[in-house]
């Protein structure tokens, strides 16, 4: 192996004319492509067309990114995000289907494809967590939802790993979400003390 002797077997760029970070990446275990997912404001964020959202609705936009496994090839990228500041913080791929789920904060009241979702409106604050699920070539947003109180929510936050914020049950598909939260009505809780004015953590499962 070429690991032994430090060398770099490829790398790449990925991004368009503005500003673009990456906070998350998976591999997809049966084929080896490679997911990334972040932040970007360009409006030419490459190989988006086809994509599940093919335009920056935004200043600030989620991205989704798909590369072989040699990071040779940019199979299909989507922006993911509404009209407000979007950011990826978490990836995860379901083992067997290769859906690809990402987890971050909005601000956006308007996050595509949230109608029928487990909170489908905007919770409150200066950011709601997302949850978002797509298929597996990124050219369809299968269906995302809120995740938040009254106040702020944000996914582990941009000063925290956010990998460890995302998760699929092997067994059951269930998705369990971690992150930070300042509200006093979380939904699914039976709430926390008025009075507290520091942030807790939150864990969340969701079908």
């Amino acid at each position: 192996s070429d690991l032994g002797t430090g060398a770099i077997l490829q790398a790449t760029y990925l991004g368009g004319s503005g500003n673009d970070g990456a906070n998350a990446l998976a591999i997809r275990p049966r084929t080896g492509e490679v997911y990334v997912a972040g932040y970007t404001n360009s409006t030419d964020f490459p190989n988006t067309s086809g994509g599940a959202q093919e335009n920056n609705r935004g200043n600030q936009d989620a991205f989704v990114a798909r590369l072989s496994a040699d990071l040779r090839t940019l199979n299909q990228s989507t922006y993911l995000g509404g009209s407000g500041n979007d950011f990826a913080n978490a990836l995860t791929i379901h083992p067997r289907t290769g859906e690809v789920y990402v987890a971050g904060d909005t601000n956006s009241t308007d996050f595509p494809n949230t109608s029928g979702g487990a909170q489908a409106s905007y919770g409150g604050g200066s950011s709601d967590v997302f949850v978002a699920k797509l298929n597996s070539d990124l050219n369809r947003i299968i269906q995302a939802t809120y995740l938040g109180g009254s106040n702020s929510e944000t996914i582990a936050g941009r000063n925290f790993n956010p990998a460890r914020a995302l998760a699929i049950h092997p067994t059951t598909g269930e998705v369990y979400v971690a992150g930070n939260t300042n509200s006093t009505d979380f939904p699914g809780t039976t709430g926390r003390d008025s009075t507290r004015t520091d942030q807790d953590a939150f864990v969340a499962r969701l079908t």
